[in-house]
């Protein structure tokens, strides 16, 4: 007899946070099956390896749920943005530049470009239109799918030591990635085609570099986290683990809008799920999600303000660290339980998915942007 089942009055009764019997699952980190299908307490019930109508209609309930909510977050973000754009446009003076009829200069777009290069008002649109937005759709959508919050940081089996090799880890994963987006964009231009890149570089300001720092480096790693490793990927984890963990890290890339972004991303996605579900936290991602944007914005600093010594040195301790990862992800890969799908999750999965009009939804939003931004720097 497996592990997830017991006997009752002469009937075999499945454990609803483990009804595939998945011995490579972390059991804890599932939800209750039970709202999937109802009946799965009555001794005797069985999980058929293809789901019916019903089953797959509950399923794609979850996943149009978080494919509405992106997509909600999608447009919203977008029309903030443009809002508050528009608002620090007012504020430039730029429109103190226009013609005595009103028209605006025929720079004004570059002058607004360097405008919100130069300054925090790029970074304080940021703020408002993604940072916020990603906490009030991440409690919402949990409120929805009765995920209480809270538990999404009882964290399991995790201690100092596990946090640095998760984060020496993180970083050699995205420098590796970080040579394949490379190549790929310079394969792509080869032919023809220029990869969308946000150019936001411009003249250093203390201010700016301080509201930078404070988002990539705690903002931007805490909303979304509670995002996309808390409300995503804990809804598509419903059928399987390892489907959860692989299109939340999809949903995560494709939400980036260019494609060297999306390689970068997906990769840690897939990683920063793994951490999630083996310590039933957000925890453990938001911690390696900040290391890496913190050195980042350590050499973006340093660059920015031409300060060579202290690159050096970060530099170094980077290359120390991301040699370490290396060692220990080969390590963990031999020695670690990664989740496996079985052949009822696996009928589960994808197919189910892509037939849930809202996911779908979501992917052309983000992925039709990331073709506009391709095409428009491609001519």
């Amino acid at each position: 007899m497996n592990d997830f089942q017991e006997q009752t009055a002469g009937e075999v009764t499945i454990d609803p946070h483990d009804p595939f019997g998945n011995e490579t699952e972390f059991a804890y980190y599932n939800g209750d099956y039970g709202e999937i299908v109802p009946q799965i307490r009555i001794p005797g019930c069985r999980i058929p390896l293809k789901p019916n109508s019903r089953e797959k209609s509950r399923i794609r309930r979850y996943e149009n749920i978080v494919g509405g909510f992106l997509a909600g977050h999608f447009l919203l973000s977008n029309v903030i943005a443009a809002v508050l754009i528009g608002i620090f446009y007012g504020l430039t003076g730029i429109v103190d530049s226009a013609s005595a009829d009103g028209t605006l200069p025929v720079n004004y777009e570059e002058l607004l470009s360097d405008y919100l290069s130069n300054s925090s008002s790029m970074i304080a649109i940021n703020i408002l239109a993604f940072g916020i937005l990603n906490v009030l759709v991440a409690c919402i959508g949990c409120k929805v799918t009765k995920i209480p919050v809270p538990n999404l940081f009882q964290t399991r089996n995790f201690s100092a030591g596990k946090a640095f090799s998760y984060i020496t880890i993180a970083l050699f994963i995205q420098t590796a990635m970080g040579y394949v987006a490379a190549g790929l964009t310079a394969l792509m231009e080869g032919v023809g085609i220029t990869l969308y890149e946000a150019d936001l570089t411009g003249q250093p300001e203390l201010k700016s570099t301080i509201l930078s720092i404070l988002y990539s480096v705690i903002i931007a790693p805490v909303t979304e986290e509670l995002l996309m490793r808390g409300f995503v990927l804990k809804n598509l984890s419903r059928i399987g683990q390892k489907f959860g963990i692989i299109a939340s890290a999809f949903l995560f890339g494709i939400w980036h809008e260019n494609v060297a972004q999306f390689v970068l991303a997906f990769a840690a996605g897939c990683f920063f799920g793994y951490l999630t579900v083996k310590h039933n936290s957000l925890i453990p991602s938001i911690i390696c999600h900040m290391a890496v944007n913190g050195f980042a914005e350590i050499f973006s600093v340093c660059e920015s303000y031409g300060w060579d010594f202290p690159y050096s040195m970060a530099n170094i301790v980077y290359t120390v660290l991301v040699f370490i990862g290396f060692v220990l992800l080969i390590r963990m890969y031999v020695i670690e339980r990664f989740p496996k799908a079985m052949p009822a999750q696996t009928e589960r999965g994808l197919r189910v998915m892509l037939t849930a009009p809202l996911m779908l939804l979501l992917m052309v939003c983000h992925i039709g942007a990331m073709i506009l931004f391709i095409a428009e720097e491609s001519l």
